[in-house]
């Protein structure tokens, strides 16, 4: 019984100073506020967490199509609406989980917003347990990092992260036009959503209402990712669990994309243009949520109006 005794402490004992040693490697690979762009992976999507406490009102979640659709900095100069694009290419959604635990650490948003072509995105087990250890100690990311380390990275500090001011969202302007020949074509047919990714989502969800959020899922235009047998597969997702859905691609009228000259890539993803006519459309949908106020006139967000201003003059558009 002794011996069974020693052997449980002892390994309490290892684990404790395994977690301990895994913590402050974390902190130490983990890339500081100076280290630059390239030092940081994600560094769009990471750079929410250099955002000041609670001053977030909404949260994006997805893939590459929702770093190319969703430009916050447009929302606030329409209608004073904080938001925050956390989109990673080919993002699964165990990631989109983690990524949405650790923003919620620091700020507390009433809408979360999931792209849904990432729920057809698979999820294994293997990359599960990935993301959540990568979540826990971050030197599973960064531990290739070793090499670039200098004397000042053996600071500890809990700011260490690169500010993105575009906030997550990836400026581009090229065109190349897509065919929209069979795109949306109805149909009654429902695109297959793998087990466990329904079951990912509604833990997405659940998550969201414990914290005072409303999840929404929104499918952003794209002729070569989006179908009307995906459309019928996530309203009958959105229908089971209570989730509120907008298609985009279902709305023509109210989003006119013009697909010769609003894709940078044959109709994967929006160019610029494209862009500003979807964020334009969600930006009017946050407003009648009735849960926000406007605060471009408040003092506290003045460096909100700051970097909208530098984002219009980069881009060369007057909307500022």
């Amino acid at each position: 019984m002794k011996k069974v005794f020693r052997n449980i402490i002892s390994s309490v004992l290892f684990l404790s100073i395994l977690a301990a040693l895994l913590m402050t490697a974390s902190a130490i690979m983990k890339p500081s506020k100076r280290a630059g762009v390239n030092s940081l992976e994600d560094p769009l999507t990471n750079g929410v967490l250099a955002e000041r406490k609670n001053t977030i009102d909404v949260v994006f979640l997805g893939d590459s199509e929702c770093y190319s659709t969703f430009i916050p900095l447009k929302i606030w100069n329409d209608h004073g609406i904080t938001s925050y694009v956390c989109g990673t290419t080919e993002q699964v959604l165990s990631y989109s989980y983690e990524l949405l635990t650790k923003t919620e650490k620091k700020q507390d948003p009433k809408i979360v917003v999931l792209e849904t072509n990432t729920v057809f995105r698979e999820v294994t087990s293997t990359k599960a347990f990935i993301n959540k250890a990568e979540g826990l100690f971050s030197v599973f990311k960064y531990h290739d990092r070793w090499k670039n380390l200098q004397p000042k990275s053996w600071q500890i500090n809990e700011n260490k992260i690169y500010d993105e001011r575009s906030k997550g969202y990836l400026f581009n302007t090229i065109v190349n036009a897509a065919s929209t020949q069979g795109y949306m074509t109805p149909t009654d047919e429902k695109e297959t959503i793998p087990t466990d990714n329904v079951k990912y989502v509604k833990k997405i969800r659940d998550y969201c209402r414990k914290n005072g959020a409303e999840l929404v899922l929104v499918s952003v235009p794209s002729t070569k990712n989006w179908n009307y047998a995906k459309h019928n597969a996530i309203a009958e997702l959105s229908d089971n669990l209570g989730i509120e859905y907008v298609d985009m691609n279902t709305l023509r009228k109210e989003i006119p994309i013009d697909w010769k000259n609003e894709t940078r890539d044959k109709g994967d993803h929006l160019n610029y243009y494209g862009a500003v006519k979807a964020t334009s459309y969600i930006g009017k949908y946050f407003e009648a949520s009735g849960l926000f106020e406007n605060k471009k006139n408040d003092p506290e967000y003045a460096e909100w109006n700051r970097f909208a201003a530098d984002f219009y003059a980069s881009a060369g558009d007057s909307a500022v």
